[in-house]
């Protein structure tokens, strides 16, 4: 069974203070507005509100189904002149698209597990629909910069670990809460902005009945 068919245990609704010490720290000293700090990590998914103006989106029609398509995401912040080559395999068994949407943080976000998929339940303002299935975002984690082995040796002696950007294959999460982290981790100390790929179904997809 995926993890998506495992929904938190205890009360069907819970506080993000229930996950784990360092994600309630990391959220504790955020600059989120009140009503952003209380994450609800119910029964029915991952929820946040607050979402400030500038979402967007842009899409890519999958070819074929079963088909990868290609993409180049400008990574997270808007000023990092980064780009990352990504492959994405298909799902779905109908006609597919891949749709990048754009948030400034803090964001608004409504997905919950279905059927071993991370769907969306609510449109938003940034272009996602109900019936989406979340199949990247961008994820903070510490590291070391890019580089050869000396290079990155020696910084991590000097202090050079940071923050770096990633895109979190939600398919490959080990638990739900892993999915809740991987999002909260985009906060105004590290970004400017929240990069989600959503697959949308272009017709009735079995996965989502």
């Amino acid at each position: 069974n995926s993890i998506f068919d495992r929904t938190p245990s205890g009360s069907q609704s819970k506080s993000l203070s229930s996950l784990e010490p360092t994600v309630r720290k990391m959220v504790a000293h955020s600059f989120f507005s009140l009503a952003v700090l209380l994450l609800p990590l119910t029964a029915n998914g991952f929820m946040v509100g607050g979402t400030l103006p500038g979402a967007s989106a842009s899409r890519v029609v999958l070819q074929a189904t079963g088909q990868p398509v290609e993409l180049f995401i400008a990574m997270p912040p808007s000023d990092s002149g980064l780009q990352a080559n990504m492959r994405i395999q298909p799902i779905l068994s109908v006609p597919s698209e891949i749709i990048e949407v754009r948030y400034k943080v803090p964001f608004g976000l409504d997905v919950a597990p279905k059927n071993q998929l991370c769907v969306c339940t609510k449109d938003g303002p940034g272009g996602e629909k109900v019936g989406d299935v979340l199949r990247y975002t961008s994820q903070w984690t510490l590291g070391l910069p890019a580089g050869d082995g000396l290079v990155s040796t020696a910084a991590s002696f000097s202090g050079g670990v940071s923050w770096q950007c990633s895109m979190f294959n939600v398919l490959k999460a080990k638990s739900w809460e892993q999915v809740v982290e991987a999002l909260t981790t985009n906060v105004q100390q590290r970004t400017d902005e929240v990069v989600l790929i959503f697959e949308r179904p272009l017709e009735p997809a079995p996965e989502l009945a």
